[in-house]
């Protein structure tokens, strides 16, 4: 069996953005085995196959950076209007922030649990250098959102730094099956479905749980995705 996700990239440059890809397989081919050194075989153990099963990188469309100088956040790259739309200052003084460079996931299964912004532990990056990733969870199967990265920028550095194709994170599917990605475009009745689950945000319900009960939109988005496969 294999289970269908569902994805679309919000950015304006969306044509750019890249399907995600095994972490598996670049791994693979980014560590080829040398048959001299067998105890280098760590592509043939169960233990650490198991662990990358279903995990994906997801890569930046953007070459983008910013820096903290005094209380304030400059950058040189686009202009104010891209910052604003894609920079949030989370806390300043603990050098919290968020990069909404934005994906978003759903699946026809009734429930389908999804770590987004898992670190890339297996990358050596700007990222990995940088960034603290608090991670989260929610289930795609029950719930219509985009995601946004949120990082900490490590306590050395002030200026966060990502390039066009890095991978600055994983996303991990909890389920043995196979996935199956299918691409769509984001269209403005989408955006209004997104909205509506962003809404009950401002009556709190305490529970994601709570959320997804009240998450009526599914057969809705679902008919517009599939008008709208790439």
């Amino acid at each position: 069996m294999a289970i269908n996700v569902y994805w679309a990239c919000l950015e304006e440059s969306w044509m750019l953005a890249e399907e995600p890809q095994s972490v598996s397989s670049i791994f693979n081919k980014s560590y080829k085995i040398d048959k001299k050194e067998p105890q280098s075989f760590i592509n043939y153990c169960p233990a650490f196959n198991n662990n990358l099963k279903n995990v994906f990188a997801l890569r930046s469309v953007y070459d983008y950076s910013f820096k903290i100088i005094g209380n304030d956040v400059v950058t040189d790259r686009y202009d104010q209007t891209f910052f604003d739309e894609h920079v949030t200052i989370r806390s300043l003084d603990k050098k919290f922030f968020s990069f909404r460079h934005k994906f978003i996931f759903l699946t026809d299964e009734p429930s389908l649990q999804v770590v987004f912004y898992e670190f890339p532990f297996l990358e050596d990056n700007n990222i990995t250098e940088r960034c603290i990733i608090p991670a989260g969870s929610y289930d795609i199967g029950q719930w219509f959102r985009n995601t946004e990265f949120s990082f900490f920028l490590k306590k050395q550095y002030e200026e966060f730094i990502i390039e066009k194709g890095e991978i600055y994170s994983y996303i991990r599917f909890k389920t043995n099956e196979k996935i199956n990605f299918s691409q769509f475009r984001y269209t403005e009745k989408l955006n209004e479905y997104n909205r509506d689950g962003f809404a009950l945000t401002k009556n709190p319900l305490h529970s994601i749980q709570k959320y997804y009960k009240n998450f009526k939109n599914k057969k809705l988005i679902l008919k517009e995705i599939k008008e709208n496969l790439i």
